[in-house]
């Protein structure tokens, strides 16, 4: 990892988690919450400065990894010492103590002396107009909105993000889920006559001399090849190939041009053995079907049925398609499985029509379902998880997200660095809305237990809770981050 890559990972973390915090912030300002600090990073402050007017801290902290909202009464108690002027009722300088905050004037405490005399403890007067600005004094369903909001934020700039992606993407990566032909694979252990395993028959051409590519004609299923054969009158057949490159990401370029002669046996005898049809069109599936289902998952656009089908496809699927007006279940197709990481994939091996417009309806349509698509994505790794599909080498956390962000901007596909924080934001705000403790989605759990008993958790409970979780979470991330070491 190069110092420019760490820098650019580090801003990326930096923004998503300003923005994860300013949603609890501006929903706590909008609800009348004092805020005592706003800190972008952890550890000892770094840099920071009070404002005048709503006496919150703006802190920059040394260790750039998370961040806080620090509320009044957010733990019931608050200790602020040498605080500046939070609100009109109070003093220039004065030093707050707040204990247990509630609307009064005064909080009187009992305690017991040294020497077993009872001894009365009064605390600083509470501003009665301030303990209505503390977070533990507001309906819990303002505490529900206001944990909810960090998460959502991510969310919401996961898919504003996604609209931006689409766009620059264009027309050409807006497909519907129409099938608009099937690949014909050369899937022979040995290479022939320049074919290697797993190359794609793309386009038929008048011979190995033609480069003019819009004469091209694309092929899209075996009877197409049969009769291209039939009626070539050259003795010969030419054809240009996609092949994919070592990790499977992108298709080598130039695509490599094939001639055959008609003799061959490749296209005789060999024909049924060597070129093999799409699963897909073996299994029943036909050129003008539009994809509804895979297996029990509705599908709208190429990227959640490409998404489907790699999730899906290690194991045979079932696919709904729409047909002449009717819905038609085809059972058991086993698509083509590739192997990354340990972990086995389906892979799609049939072609779709593009959109026929590129509007702003359709950059809508492509920008939520393919939010909605990422969203899903971040469950089904988290219950991949849990059924054993990933191992714990799947997990990485901000060193090994660091070095992805890293080889992605060191190809200079923008597009993908951009889908990749996609990425990042939306697994973001979906981990954080998790019912575990210490995390928004952990704290919204308590209030809903809170408003279903109608009356608070008591605090104690609530702390230990969250410091339980707290410590968890932090043990987890020292042992994936010893991992993410290890493999750098």
């Amino acid at each position: 990892m190069s110092f420019l890559s760490i820098l650019l990972a580090l801003l990326i973390f930096g923004v998503l988690i300003f923005i994860h915090e300013l949603g609890h912030f501006l929903v706590a300002r909008a609800f009348g919450v004092q805020i005592l600090e706003f800190a972008i990073g952890m550890g000892p402050k770094l840099f920071s400065f009070v404002s005048k007017k709503s006496g919150t801290r703006y802190s920059l902290r040394l260790i750039p990894i998370g961040g806080f909202v620090s509320m009044l009464g957010e733990n019931g108690m608050e200790a602020v010492q040498g605080a500046q002027k939070v609100n009109p009722g109070s003093n220039q300088g004065e030093s707050i103590f707040l204990n247990d905050v509630k609307d009064e004037n005064h909080v009187e405490n009992t305690a017991k002396s040294e020497d077993g005399e009872n001894a009365t403890q009064k605390n600083e007067m509470i501003d009665p107009e301030l303990a209505k600005h503390a977070y533990c004094n507001k309906s819990v369903w303002v505490r529900m909105l206001i944990s909810l909001a960090g998460p959502l934020m991510n969310l919401l700039l996961g898919f504003l993000l996604m609209m931006v992606l689409v766009i620059s993407a264009g027309p050409n990566e807006a497909a519907t889920t129409q099938v608009a032909g099937f690949h014909i694979t050369y899937n022979a252990e040995e290479s022939y006559a320049g074919l290697q395993k797993g190359d794609y028959l793309y386009m038929l051409k008048d011979g190995p001399e033609d480069t003019n590519e819009q004469d091209d004609v694309r092929i899209l299923s075996t009877d197409q090849l049969k009769k291209a054969v039939a009626e070539s009158a050259t003795g010969e057949i030419t054809f240009s190939v996609l092949r994919l490159n070592a990790d499977r990401t992108d298709t080598i370029s130039p695509n490599p041009v094939i001639t055959i002669a008609l003799t061959d046996d490749l296209l005789r005898d060999k024909f049924a053995t060597s070129l093999s049809a799409a699963n897909g069109e073996n299994a029943g599936l036909m050129i003008g079907d539009i994809i509804l289902k895979v297996n029990n998952t509705s599908v709208h656009t190429y990227d959640q049925l490409s998404y489907e089908i790699m999730n899906q496809g290690y194991q045979p699927i079932d696919f709904t398609v729409e047909r002449n007006g009717e819905k038609i279940l085809l059972s058991n197709i086993t698509v083509p499985r590739f192997d990354s990481n340990g972990v086995t994939f389906g892979e799609v091996d049939f072609l779709i029509y593009r959109e026929a417009n590129f509007h702003f309806g359709t950059i809508l349509k492509h920008t939520f379902f393919r939010s909605v698509s990422t969203v899903k994505m971040v469950f089904d790794s988290i219950k991949g998880l849990f059924i054993h599909r990933y191992g714990f080498e799947a997990l990485s956390g901000p060193i090994g997200i660091t070095k992805t962000i890293s080889d992605v901007a060191q190809s200079g596909q923008t597009l993908n660095l951009l889908y990749l924080v996609i990425v990042i934001s939306i697994n973001l705000g979906v981990m954080n809305l998790l019912p575990f403790p210490a995390l928004d989605g952990g704290h919204l759990l308590l209030y809903i237990v809170e408003a279903v008993r109608r009356k608070p958790i008591r605090r104690e409970v609530e702390g230990i809770i969250n410091f339980v979780g707290l410590i968890l979470i932090l043990l987890l991330a020292v042992i994936i981050a010893v991992k993410d070491i290890i493999s750098l």
